[in-house]
């Protein structure tokens, strides 16, 4: 079975789950997330550390979890290519 990751938006616990699921239930805080289909999930640098972030693609901006830095997202800001969940 393949899997992905992703971060729970209540309590932003890494969770794992398979690769194709809709929704995703965190086990620490009973939250649903929604998991992102295919070519919805985007990356670029921090604008200070430079730490690689994964966004939602469409997204205006990132806050990074590491400097707190909010990083401005568009074409000329994009550093990597979009993830691909395959």
């Amino acid at each position: 079975m393949d899997f992905a990751q992703l971060i729970c938006r209540g309590c932003r616990t890494l969770l794992m789950y398979a690769r194709g699921a809709t929704t995703v239930r965190c086990s620490c805080c009973h939250i649903v997330n929604y998991a992102p289909g295919p070519n919805q999930v985007a990356h670029v640098n921090c604008g200070n550390c430079q730490t690689t972030l994964m966004y939602p693609s469409g997204a205006p901006s990132v806050k990074c979890a590491v400097c707190h830095y909010v990083t401005n997202v568009n074409v000329s800001t994009i550093t990597v290519l979009r993830h691909y969940l395959n």
